[in-house]
């Protein structure tokens, strides 16, 4: 377990069939995803700016020499300053890229800076083709970041995290990596108690523009 990374605290909970969580799974998918259309536009940009400083501020963004990230799409809780502040201090920058002979599955890629991504699939800003990636299989091995900021549409207090449903992060995740996990989203995409099965990974922290939660 890497120094700075919480661990997991759990309570038994009764289980649950896989069609009544899919079926939650599902309806709050749809339920975050009209919060995010209704979302003023100016407002998101300021609170993904606080959100954003709040994590720039935090021990774990402030000792990693290497961070892996994301470029938001439309909706998203943006990185933009995020990746302007890893660049400028000189840390290594990976960045997903999906590969496209593989469903439901990406890689990281080293990218130096904003000259480096092209167009992707999903509305994405992906690195460019020709820059090497690395995928699952080596992650925890060549793909060893200091810290980890991962987008979701929803997340709980438990370090829950429900994605878009494609398994591309939970797959990654699954297979070696141990630094520490950031959440980054907007306050009301936190909720109460996701629906989770066995394969959904977790975060080890949260960041809204309202806290950053060590959980």
């Amino acid at each position: 377990m890497h120094p700075t990374q919480p661990a997991f605290t759990l309570s038994a909970e009764p289980m649950e069939s896989e069609a009544s969580v899919a079926a939650r799974k599902a309806a709050l998918r749809e339920r975050i995803r009209k919060l995010r259309r209704n979302h003023p536009p100016g407002l998101a940009r300021a609170r993904s700016l606080e959100a954003q400083q709040r994590l720039l501020e935090a021990p774990c963004w402030r000792n990693a020499r290497s961070v892996a990230l994301y470029v938001a799409l439309k909706g998203e809780l943006s990185t933009d300053k995020l990746l302007d502040a890893a660049w400028k201090s000189g840390r290594t920058v990976w960045l997903p890229r999906v590969r496209p002979e593989e469903p439901g599955c990406m890689e990281f890629v080293a990218c130096t800076g904003p000259e480096q991504l092209r167009p992707g699939p999903f509305g994405l800003r992906e690195p460019e083709d020709s820059l090497p990636g690395l995928g699952p299989e080596e992650a925890g091995k060549a793909f060893k970041p200091d810290l980890l900021v991962l987008p979701g549409l929803a997340f709980d207090r438990r370090g829950g995290r429900l994605g878009f449903g494609g398994g591309y992060y939970d797959r990654f995740l699954d297979s070696g990596l141990t630094c520490p996990r950031v959440g980054l989203c907007f306050a009301f995409q936190i909720t109460k108690n996701l629906p989770l099965e066995q394969w959904d990974q977790r975060v080890h922290y949260l960041c809204t523009e309202e806290q950053f939660l060590c959980l």
